[in-house]
């Protein structure tokens, strides 16, 4: 009788693994899936974002062309209109420092990543970045992000 009880025991001990197993891998299945959910609703808020701020750049041509002449060549433009048009660029690099940040804490995937970069780099490249650069609304901005957009400048040769 003994040696049955410990044979039950033992069989009771090798389900018990298994069944621990099992659970383990459905964890491990319902974290992955969970990081993809997470993964798109971060990318879906960021298409969003890149909507309404080219919307927004758009809303009239006056400001398209702020937007435009101060990314490509600010000193064109009047101190005033750099003023106003800093804060307009300043939501184009606030979105671009977000995409970076997110990718740098893994929140982003490689693919989204990838898929946003050639704006990244559009913005960091631009006059208006380097104008942004020596202003002292570069303050508000992360300094990871800074320090990125100064390496891609100066791996691209662009000099401050």
């Amino acid at each position: 009788m003994n040696e049955l009880l410990q044979e039950y025991a033992l069989v009771a001990e090798i389900i018990s693994g298994l069944a621990i197993i099992i659970s383990l891998i459905f964890v491990g299945i319902q974290i992955k899936r969970n990081t993809k959910a997470t993964q798109a609703s971060t990318f879906q808020a960021i298409a969003e974002l890149d909507i309404n701020l080219l919307l927004n750049f758009g809303n009239t041509k006056e400001l398209a062309q702020l937007v435009s002449t101060l990314r490509e060549n600010p000193d064109a433009l009047t101190e005033e209109a750099q003023n106003h048009g800093f804060y307009l660029f300043g939501a184009e690099v606030r979105h671009v420092e977000n995409l970076f940040l997110q990718y740098e804490n893994k929140m982003l995937s490689e693919k989204h990543w990838l898929s946003r970069k050639a704006l990244m780099d559009g913005i960091v490249l631009s006059g208006g970045f380097g104008a942004l650069l020596k202003h002292p609304f570069k303050k508000y901005f992360d300094g990871s992000f800074i320090e990125y957009g100064i390496g891609q400048r100066q791996k691209m040769g662009i000099e401050e």
